[in-house]
């Protein structure tokens, strides 16, 4: 097997589906290389007749997951979660203000953090199927292949999925 070629027909992708599932470059760079490093070790339960792809991406996702749940049972707070009594919340501590300055690039970030919040509220599926399908363009065979899931399941958890993000975007909305 030409490991060079399907990394190289897979690394790009596979860093951009990182990132959307990470939304930290580094942490993106690091699931990246350990799932290649974790499919090289795994390459015999690959099935020669379906895409490469469409395997990488399912072993990344599980990396990511179970990452997840791992630094969640540690570290777990909710975003949502009250810093004091001002109303202040974790994520609006987080949030770096000083660098918006004009009045559009503030509207632009402000739009930008929402559709994040919203993200980060879905289930873990959720945002693995919509960046997928919505940001990445997989077709609908290949991500129910990585979701390991049939098409018409893969079909019905996008519409939810979209549903719940819509549904978040505007209870956020509504509570500014």
């Amino acid at each position: 097997m030409d490991w060079d070629a399907l990394i190289d027909a897979s690394a790009n992708k596979a860093y951009c589906f990182a990132m959307g599932l990470c939304g930290n470059e580094d942490e993106a760079r690091e699931l990246v290389q350990e799932a290649f490093a974790k499919a090289m070790d795994r390459i015999d339960t690959h099935d020669a007749s379906l895409p490469f792809e469409a395997w990488f991406l399912t072993v990344l996702k599980h990396l990511y997951l179970d990452g997840t749940k791992k630094y969640e049972k540690r570290f777990g707070q909710s975003l949502d979660q009250p810093v004091d009594d001002t109303g202040l919340t974790v994520a609006d501590a987080i949030a770096d203000i000083r660098e918006m300055s004009l009045l559009d690039r503030l509207e632009r970030e402000e739009n930008a953090k929402l559709v994040r919040r919203a993200m980060r509220a879905l289930t873990p599926d959720a945002r693995a199927v919509l960046m997928m399908i919505d940001l990445e363009g997989l077709g609908y065979e290949q991500a129910a292949a990585v979701m390991g899931c049939p098409l018409n399941t893969l079909r019905s958890r996008i519409v939810r999925a979209r549903t719940a993000l819509k549904e978040r975007l505007l209870a956020l909305e509504v509570s500014l």
